[in-house]
């Protein structure tokens, strides 16, 4: 299944099941922020914070399969406030790489 974002970069469609996240510019595949962003920056640090990133998009899928297997509803409740967490962390990742390389 394909979300209704194309990818900022490659202007491919983004699928549910691909990492992806949002920058200044739009939606983006993870796979082509990180390209482009390694290309700018090749820092241990920048691929530091590509790694965290990626481990937080990582988990909002996880979370989500998650939530599809559980019945108990306080289970579901925190699997869907952990899902929430991991988005704000994404985010806010997304937002410091673009701050400090996309756009430096």
């Amino acid at each position: 299944m394909v979300t209704r974002w194309s990818c900022a970069i490659c202007s491919r469609q983004i699928a549910w099941s691909e990492l992806f996240t949002f920058y200044s510019k739009g939606a983006v595949h993870f796979t082509c922020f990180k390209e482009t962003t390694i290309s700018k920056d090749k820092s241990d640090e920048t691929k530091v914070l590509l790694d965290a990133l990626e481990h937080e998009l990582k988990m909002i899928v996880a979370y989500k399969g998650y939530i599809t297997m559980v019945k108990n509803d306080d289970a579901k409740r925190l699997l869907e406030e952990n899902e929430k967490d991991a988005e704000k962390h994404a985010a806010l990742l997304t937002k410091l790489i673009d701050r400090h390389v996309m756009q430096g």
